[in-house]
């Protein structure tokens, strides 16, 4: 009499598996479908049981997961966990062979309340996810290569220099003055701020170097030049914590973005409008742009491996009239 495996619940995922010739295969989150799903493979000849598109959607989903937790940033992992996760909750026993391109579309209509730059990034999510399964040899084909991303919505919002003035006048804590400066002046990224230490100094060359290791796709080490201001500050924070983030708050304690997000929110009747610390980041692009220094070298600044985030994303300059006016008016004389 045949032996079949028989389908467990993983508490941690919320998620049923059955194991098949040492391989654990996802069967989604619902125990009904699980089921069905865990019968039509115990039908399948046995060469055919461990066939990847023969299972679900949610195996491959799942087994990028475990790879992305592993092999990138937590801050990437949690991104991809949230679309994916999404994605296999609607169709939770739709098998690879039956995914299609509609499925992407059907699933980011059904998000009314997110915008282009969030149904961009979430495509993005699940095509990594199968073509990272077709590098791996895990499917022939990625079956959604030819899913269209929507266009992000252009970053318009951005802290002024007359913005940043008014909110230091409003924060009295140097800790938090020390954090606003650096991001007006390097246009750093949130998360390389929290995690700048001594280690990453280079005051000789007025500089930050973060390596490839630490660095936001870990593909290239991070360089962040200092002005005179942001030299400054970073000599004397470097003076006083020899290890850990030298970015702290009046407690003592590393930034984060829960944190800065709180300082914020009580300044927020004061200012009229609500910010967050990234806003000063597209403050930095603006400033450059605005004063016409070459988009390569703003890319560079700002960590960008090219121009295209700053063409596609940032276009805080397509509604400056006067500045394109003025800049034909130049280039004419």
């Amino acid at each position: 009499m045949p032996h079949y495996p028989k389908p467990f619940f993983r508490e941690a995922r919320g998620l049923w598996y059955v194991q098949v010739d040492g391989k654990q295969i996802n069967l989604g989150a619902e125990r009904e479908a699980a089921f069905r799903q865990y019968h039509q493979l115990m039908q399948q000849p046995s060469q055919k049981a461990t066939s990847t598109e023969s299972v679900s959607v949610a195996s491959i989903v799942d087994a990028f997961l475990d790879w992305s937790q592993k092999n990138r940033a937590l801050r990437t992992y949690r991104r991809y966990l949230e679309y994916c996760q999404s994605f296999v909750e609607m169709f939770a026993d739709l098998l690879v062979t039956d995914l299609k391109t509609f499925h992407i579309q059907e699933w980011i209509d059904s998000h009314e309340g997110w915008g282009n730059t969030t149904k961009h990034s979430a495509v993005v999510a699940m095509k990594r996810a199968f073509n990272w399964a077709e590098k791996q040899g895990r499917i022939a084909a990625n079956p959604i290569r030819h899913a269209e991303r929507p266009i992000p919505d252009k970053r318009e919002d951005f802290i002024t220099k007359e913005e940043h003035e008014r909110v230091l006048l409003l924060v009295k804590d140097q800790h938090f003055r020390d954090l606003l400066v650096l991001a007006w002046e390097t246009g750093a990224r949130p998360q390389e701020l929290f995690r700048l230490e001594v280690r990453h100094v280079d005051l000789e060359n007025a500089r930050w170097l973060f390596p490839k290791s630490e660095s936001k796709g870990k593909r290239q080490s991070r360089t962040i030049y200092l002005s005179d201001a942001a030299l400054e500050v970073t000599r004397r924070l470097a003076k006083k914590r020899k290890v850990g983030p030298i970015l702290r708050n009046a407690r003592g304690e590393p930034w984060t973005a829960m944190a800065v997000n709180c300082r914020f929110h009580r300044l927020k009747n004061s200012l009229g409008k609500k910010v967050c610390l990234y806003l000063w980041r597209h403050g930095f692009a603006h400033r450059m742009l605005s004063q016409q220094v070459d988009s390569v070298v703003v890319a560079t600044l700002m960590g960008h491996v090219d121009t295209t985030m700053l063409s596609t994303v940032y276009g805080h300059l397509m509604k400056n009239q006067k500045l394109l006016r003025e800049t034909v008016q130049k280039t004419v004389s």
